[in-house]
């Protein structure tokens, strides 16, 4: 039987109701095992390089998207618990490379991801960040419905 240290758990969040599940599962993980958090939130590259974005991010809309993640944050780390060491990570690039960069930079021992929903058409089109993830990263991987 393998067991496995967990000390630092990243967990990316969006604002989704599914990165919520993520966050709310890693937290109680993070409790059983006197880990760590990192909650880390990813301004998607994808959404920023539309030609009608960089119009708009020239604007001040990078500032208020960096803003808006910065609000997300804060709510969420006033949920982590007493005793619970959490850090926070908001970072520009594509959701998927970004959340297997900052888990080896951030030495994660797991990652505990939410699933998207998104239907097998949706996937193939648009792209899975959990699905990214698991085939990209070096630590296990959690995937919360």
């Amino acid at each position: 039987m393998i067991i496995m240290e967990i000390k630092t758990i990243l967990i990316p969040v969006d604002g989704s109701e599914p990165a919520e599940n993520a966050f709310r599962y890693g937290v109680g993980l993070a409790e059983e095992n006197g880990a760590t958090i990192v909650l880390l939130h990813v301004l998607d590259a994808n959404e920023t390089y539309y030609a009608t974005n960089r119009v708009m991010l020239a604007g001040g809309m990078l500032d208020e998207r960096k803003e808006t993640a910065q609000r997300v944050m804060d709510q969420m780390k006033s949920q982590v618990p007493e005793g619970i060491t959490c850090k926070t990570v908001i970072a520009a690039g594509v959701p998927g490379e970004t959340a297997c960069r900052t888990a080896k930079e951030e030495n994660a021992d797991l990652i505990v991801v939410g699933n998207s929903g998104k239907g097998a058409i949706s996937s193939f089109v648009m792209g899975s960040v959990s699905r990214y993830i698991i085939h990209h990263v070096h630590c296990p991987v959690l995937v919360v419905k």
